[in-house]
């Protein structure tokens, strides 16, 4: 069955409804390390439009000028590309929702500062967005030296931003732009974190402009669970006015590993909390969309193992994928005991899957089987002793040394 062919089967076994939510749900290129291709885009933007998801965030830390050199203007070729993927978004009721990050170097005293970011944006605008993020994550938590006789917190500074930066844009380029932000402090996890953390979300919500919507992760980076309990305060903070950055897959701070389980710990109540929730996953094109299967089944109702159960059992290789999906679950899954048994079943699946399923899918998840079948092995050898040239052949060089050195324990 041709690529393009399989997941449109795949999304017609779910059945889902051709209207829009009303929410923001659907994807973000926002991971470290991958940068896609715009035909890796345009497909994602094809099976999000398939699977009645409406938005796409473009935020890709690996693009240079949206972070690192986020005041070169983008080069001609990649603002032609720009234009047809906004074009292409807009035919499949999809919108685009482009970002600048600048905070690494960002002088929030600066006028040049102000104008280079304020004509980045203004970039967007001139190619069909009308929704534009500024992203100021993953950056020191306090306001720099040069800046604190104009600001008296790193809050304050980004809420007078986002003051100007609006009326700006909509004096300039058009009153129906709006703006999104993603704050320093965009976790539960960061608040108290130092002395500027403590007040920074009261600094910024006090002045920043009430329609701007915040991105949030939850109560952690990675959360475990979203739900009343864990957003009722900063939605109340931020008048509900919130997206959720989920990171539930995503694997850029643990590339060896991969997370394909049920899509668990959130259920459409949340939507009656916030704006919406778009997914920041892993960067492989196909699990991606794997994975926005899951989170287009969550936002139509269906529980997270019949979701689950209704994706994988349309691949073909339902079976042994069932076998080792405990292994690839999430980062918060307990692991099941590896008896002798077990561990055979679980050898014969990944056999399955890694001579006998052949697809786009498979191919990026290969490196992840082929590990898990060698750590498999590894654990069968220790029982006999370790075999060095075999360990250091099968792993990197200093995993190789430990598991050397355990196996002569």
């Amino acid at each position: 069955m041709a690529h393009s062919d399989f997941w449109a089967f795949l999304v017609s076994g779910l059945r889902l409804s051709s209207e829009r939510m009303s929410h923001f749900t659907g994807y973000i290129e926002g991971y470290y390390g991958k940068l896609l291709t715009w035909t890796d885009r345009f497909q994602l933007l094809d099976a999000l439009a398939r699977l009645s998801l409406n938005t796409y965030l473009y935020a890709p830390k690996e693009d240079i000028y949206h972070r690192i050199e986020w005041r070169k203007p983008y080069p001609k070729a990649w603002k032609t590309e720009f234009q047809r993927f906004v074009t292409h978004a807009r035919r499949k009721k999809i919108q685009v929702v482009p970002s600048i990050g600048p905070g690494l170097s960002f002088n929030y005293s600066s006028a040049n500062d102000y104008r280079a970011l304020l004509k980045k944006l203004a970039t967007f605008v001139d190619s069909g967005a009308t929704t534009l993020a500024l992203l100021m994550d993953d950056i020191p938590p306090e306001l720099p030296s040069s800046c604190q006789a104009d600001f008296s917190s790193l809050g304050e500074a980004h809420g007078i931003l986002l003051q100007n930066l609006l009326a700006d844009l909509r004096a300039n380029q058009s009153r129906g732009v709006s703006l999104w932000f993603c704050p320093t402090v965009y976790t539960d996890q960061f608040i108290g974190e130092t002395g500027d953390s403590q007040t920074y979300l009261h600094d910024l919500s006090s002045v920043m402009p009430k329609e701007i919507t915040v991105l949030w992760t939850g109560p952690r980076v990675v959360s475990p669970v979203l739900n009343k309990k864990t957003l009722s305060e900063i939605s109340k903070q931020f008048a509900g006015n919130l997206v959720i950055w989920d990171n539930y897959y995503a694997n850029d701070y643990c590339p060896r590993r991969l997370f394909f389980g049920p899509f668990r710990g959130r259920n459409k109540s949340l939507f009656s909390l916030t704006r919406g929730l778009l997914l920041n996953p892993t960067g492989l094109p196909n699990t991606d969309i794997f994975l926005c299967h899951l989170l287009s089944g969550l936002v139509h109702g269906f529980s997270p193992s019949k979701a689950w159960s209704k994706t994988i059992g349309k691949i073909g290789y339902a079976k042994a994928l069932q076998a080792i999906s405990p292994f690839f679950d999430s980062p918060f899954a307990q692991i099941p005991p590896l008896t002798r048994l077990h561990t055979d079943k679980l050898e014969n699946a990944l056999n399955t899957l890694i001579w006998q399923w052949k697809s786009s899918l498979q191919t990026e998840w290969y490196p992840y089987l082929f590990d898990f079948d060698t750590d498999l092995k590894f654990l069968k050898k220790q029982k006999t002793g370790p075999d060095s040239e075999w360990i250091h052949k099968k792993y990197p060089p200093v995993l190789a040394r430990i598991l050397e050195g355990l196996g002569a324990e």
